[in-house]
């Protein structure tokens, strides 16, 4: 049994991204959408993209997975400059951070930063409706 637990620990992790954080244009999920994901459990800014932002960010959904417990931050401003809007630590299990609506200063966001990683070798891609503790 224990040899089996590794396998399947393993194919998960071979088949996985360290986090994957998406935005939608509309509320609860809705509209156009941009999703940013990383194989590598890297500790980087990302702007987000200008079409995204000049229409504003309504709702949006982060996760990591455990092995690599990324952290996240929301910021105002290009380059994770200005106001940091919000937050969420990466801590095991699956960490989900899901807004339905944003607040009038979230809808404002324009970067993020993945900080915090475990470096931990993973390929492939995760949708965090899939690391969504609600069954399906």
């Amino acid at each position: 049994m224990h040899k089996q637990a590794i396998l399947v620990f393993a194919f998960v992790v071979a088949v996985a991204n360290a986090w994957s954080f998406t935005v939608w244009q509309g509320a609860n999920k809705s509209g156009k959408y941009r999703r940013y994901f990383d194989v590598h459990a890297g500790n980087y800014c990302f702007n987000l993209d200008t079409e995204m932002t000049n229409a504003g960010i309504q709702s949006f959904s982060y996760c990591s997975m455990p092995w690599t417990r990324c952290s996240i931050t929301i910021h105002s401003e290009t380059g994770c400059n200005g106001v940091n809007l919000g937050s969420a630590t990466g801590n095991a299990p699956v960490d989900e951070w899901n807004k339905d609506q944003t607040s009038a200063e979230g809808s404002l966001m324009k970067s993020f930063r993945i900080q915090g990683c475990q470096a931990a070798p993973i390929v492939g891609t995760i949708d965090c409706q899939k690391c969504s503790r609600d069954p399906f």
